[in-house]
């Protein structure tokens, strides 16, 4: 059976970028320290951190499984 995607196509990419991840900690982190912020907005900024992480996580262990098939040739 041939290969049908590029090499480099099976190395884990960092997606969301570092940055983005950071991003949405900072603003969890502000909005934990404000008075001002309310319940609902709080909980949406930790809910969108935790389903990128979550996400993230999700895609490199999907990378894992492929490239364990790529091996059992």
């Amino acid at each position: 059976m041939e290969r049908r995607l590029h090499p480099a196509l099976h190395r884990p990419v960092p997606y969301p970028a570092d940055e983005a991840f950071e991003n949405l900690r900072q603003k969890v982190h502000a909005l934990l320290d404000s008075g001002d912020a309310g319940r609902w907005e709080l909980l949406r900024a930790e809910w969108r951190y935790d389903v990128a992480l979550l996400t993230n996580d999700f895609r490199l262990w999907i990378q894992h499984l492929d490239r364990g098939f790529d091996i059992a040739k």
